[in-house]
């Protein structure tokens, strides 16, 4: 996707955008790919071929952006207690989900990501993203969550991903929408195109403040559509507009028991943040719980993910539900801490659109690569043999040095 100029653009907008260019210049890009070693990098690269309007959706968060930044910060306030002398010459990390109805190779998985078509690098025919994205993450034996908001539908995703990959393991996630047979319709619809989990957000029961978006007069791009929500886009709404018109405020836990009731999938509720809630997630029959603030772009000012995750593990442990999390991890060794902590699997969105946005499908291999050999190589590193022998004796609390 090609640049466009801003003319409203002010000279530190210039500048910033000049230095970005600059750093991905020093990274190689896009010229030498192999020299993108991390998430970062790829993140500096994808911010010179986004739109700024685009960039700003993807990469930022509520109000201040408190939370935005904790989610990563929080994760250096926990340091990492190795043992040695471990024979860690063979490395486990397959990890089994919903008591074994998937396996994936390593414990990282892709988030829903709305509206991947403005990162689509590949000409106009933007439906092509999403598809991208899920034969990425088949090929790396990993699981996609297939976003409501997605620009392809969910029938143009799962079908010709399982041509290739049969095994391809998908779930769907779903904003419970104020037409209740309009959300019916969706999980029948996904449960028949073969998704193998619902994961149903319950953390959005009205859009959060995203002023960078306002600033930058975010618009719907005229050439993408949201075939799953059956919404028609009109010139100059908002995303703001299109999620208020259909979104509905009054879900409930009553509404999870009747997901419960039109749908043989197991449902997984997204945005959990207090043990209260979990408790109340496997009292309603929930089979997984993904620990999140919505990658900051909600509610401003709540936890981090990483320092939410111990007490909601805590409060569920004996229950038999897997609990998962997402929320600033970049690093393999932030997996590893997560897993360590309690998680059975994380979840990343943002690095996966900056690897979209720099290389397609390839792009998002090889940023699932590079967690993939972190992940392992902090494992190995810990002594840690198989992915079940993570947990919490590994990890200190940086402040205190003490266990958590």
């Amino acid at each position: 996707m090609e640049n466009r100029s801003d003319k409203k653009d002010t000279s530190s907008d210039k500048r910033e955008l000049h230095q970005a260019r600059q750093g991905a210049s020093n990274l190689g890009a896009p010229h030498l790919p192999e020299m993108l070693l991390n998430i970062e990098d790829y993140h500096k690269v994808a911010k010179t071929k986004l739109t700024k309007p685009a960039y700003h959706y993807y990469a930022n968060g509520a109000d201040d952006q408190v939370t935005l930044k904790d989610n990563t910060e929080s994760f250096k306030d926990i340091r990492l207690r190795p043992r040695v002398l471990v024979d860690v010459s063979n490395i486990n990390t397959k990890t089994n989900l919903l008591s074994g109805r998937h396996t994936i190779d390593f414990p990282i998985m892709i988030a829903p990501c709305a509206m991947q078509g403005m990162a689509w690098p590949h000409g106009n025919d933007n439906r092509g993203a999403e598809r991208a994205t899920a034969r990425a993450a088949a090929s790396m034996n990993t699981l996609m969550v297939v976003s409501s908001f997605s620009t392809t539908s969910m029938q143009e995703v799962i079908q010709p991903v399982r041509k290739d990959h049969p095994n391809a393991a998908l779930w769907y996630q779903l904003y419970v929408v104020k037409d209740r047979k309009l959300t019916e319709d969706m999980v029948k619809k996904a449960e028949k195109c073969g998704y193998g989990a619902i994961v149903v957000t319950v953390d959005a029961s009205g859009i959060g403040n995203r002023e960078p978006e306002i600033r930058e007069h975010f618009k719907l791009p005229q050439n993408l559509s949201l075939p799953n929500l059956i919404v028609k886009t009109k010139d100059g709404e908002t995303h703001s507009d299109v999620f208020s018109s259909v979104i509905d405020p009054s879900l409930n836990w009553k509404d999870v028991d009747w997901l419960r009731s039109v749908t043989h999938l197991p449902i997984i509720v997204k945005g959990i943040l207090s043990s209260e809630d979990a408790v109340l997630a496997v009292k309603h029959g929930c089979a997984a719980i993904i620990v999140s603030n919505h990658g900051a772009r909600q509610l401003d000012m709540v936890q981090s993910t990483i320092d939410a995750l111990p007490s909601i593990v805590d409060a569920v442990k004996d229950c038999g539900v897997d609990i998962y999390v997402d929320g600033g991890i970049r690093r393999g060794t932030d997996v590893l801490k997560c897993i360590c902590m309690g998680a059975k699997a994380v979840l990343v969105a943002r690095p996966i659109l900056w690897g979209l946005t720099v290389d397609g499908e390839e792009g998002v291999k090889k940023v699932l690569g590079l967690l993939k050999k972190e992940f392992e190589k902090a494992m190995m590193l810990c002594g840690i043999q198989d992915v079940k022998d993570c947990n919490r004796d590994y990890l200190l609390r940086y402040n205190k040095y003490s266990k958590l």
